[in-house]
């Protein structure tokens, strides 16, 4: 066996930056061995310019919309952006296959060790069983009209059973709060007992007015589309309220998106759900809705926030690292530490990885980054570049 011992200027474990002068002692797979200081390292020690870091874990992606890149017009709210998806969804195979194989790619060169993957189809499939990537993936359903739930629900459970097959990860989700039927909440519900489930949710404001007291934009879209909406009664509450006691038996809820979610709603969600997980998407939010996070008001309530870049469609790449960059320039006092430790360690937590993935503990061979170029406080530069080591 051969041991390569790591001496970088720090060295970030998953949950804390290590004091300089450590060594990560690693093996030719990857797999890590110990953490120990330079004088008990012994000989041969590499010496690296930047900060080492496990591979980073994207909880949120859409893989199989990678073929949209720069098809939809950016900042045109999200009703409009959702009209866009649907009207290009049809797509040569083709085309699709080559699109999401080199999106998986670009996530492996850009250090992403683990995805939460939205599938609404199993065009993912045969990439995901020859990645080095770790996936989820969450088989999402739609279905507004009670009437399609049943149909919707069938179509997942065949889904299902294609990533089930092949032993690839897999779990049963939601699409949005708007989207989905009190009829489909209850087929699905029984499949969230302990897994990992995820929800698009508070997008749009308008996703509030619909709950609260059946207006906004959303009726008038559900009409363009032919589909009634009468069956629907507002809840008088928020929409995350409303829903999310559908989804009290999963082990962790992966909230994405959140841009307008109200300080109310995320006190209550995180006392209501102890496995509560906030993924931000910020350059998502910024291209459909222009609009930021409330990353200031989940951090003050010491939420578990996870990182993700939402799909091509929405997205000019699929890099954790420049989500990071871009909550710091919006959120400067974010620290990189922090930042590291939503796209590490919390999203192995968020996605049930963590076992394997998410730190550098002995034992674990969860993705070797080498981040080079930071500013001398630490900070993430545009500049900033990660190299994977393994």
């Amino acid at each position: 066996m051969t041991i390569r011992k790591l001496q970088p200027q720090r060295i970030f474990n998953g949950q804390q930056l290590l004091e300089a002068g450590t060594v990560l002692l690693v093996d030719n797979t990857g797999t890590i061995l110990d953490l120990v200081p330079a004088n008990q390292a012994g000989d041969n020690i590499e010496i690296l310019n930047g900060w080492i870091t496990p591979g980073f874990i994207n909880c949120h992606c859409h893989l199989e919309l990678s073929y949209m890149l720069g098809v939809i017009p950016e900042k045109t709210g999200l009703i409009s952006f959702v009209k866009q998806v649907m009207q290009n969804r049809e797509i040569a195979e083709e085309k699709q296959q080559q699109a999401i194989q080199i999106a998986d790619q670009q996530l492996w060169n850009q250090g992403v060790q683990a995805v939460g993957d939205i599938c609404n189809q199993t065009a993912t499939l045969s990439t995901k069983l020859s990645s080095p990537i770790t996936y989820h993936s969450f088989i999402e359903l739609t279905g507004w009209h009670p009437s399609v739930a049943e149909s919707r629900y069938q179509t997942a459970l065949k889904c299902e059973k294609a990533f089930a097959t092949h032993s690839l990860r897999h779990s049963l989700s939601p699409h949005a709060p708007y989207s989905v039927s009190t009829k489909l909440w209850q087929k699905i519900r029984p499949h969230f007992s302990q897994q990992p489930v995820t929800l698009h949710t508070q997008e749009s404001a308008d996703e509030q007015l619909l709950f609260e007291n059946g207006t906004g934009n959303w009726p008038l879209f559900y009409e363009s589309l032919g589909i009634g909406h009468s069956e629907f009664e507002p809840t008088g509450k928020s929409s995350l309220q409303s829903v999310l006691p559908f989804m009290k038996e999963a082990a962790t809820v992966l909230l994405v998106h959140d841009t307008f979610t109200q300080a109310a709603d995320m006190q209550w969600a995180h006392s209501y759900h102890p496995g509560i997980c906030w993924c931000i998407c910020i350059r998502a939010n910024q291209y459909i809705e222009n609009a930021l996070p409330p990353i200031a008001e989940l951090r003050s309530i010491g939420a578990r926030i996870v990182v993700g870049t939402d799909s091509l469609a929405s997205n000019y790449s699929l890099s954790i690292l420049q989500e990071l960059y871009s909550i710091q320039q919006h959120f400067p006092q974010v620290p990189t530490p922090e930042l590291l430790t939503w796209a590490t360690y919390n999203g192995a937590e968020a996605l049930q990885m963590n076992k394997s993935l998410g730190s550098l503990q002995p034992g674990k061979r969860p993705g070797i980054l080498l981040l080079n170029n930071l500013s001398m406080e630490g900070q993430l530069l545009q500049s900033t570049e990660v190299q994977r080591l393994w």
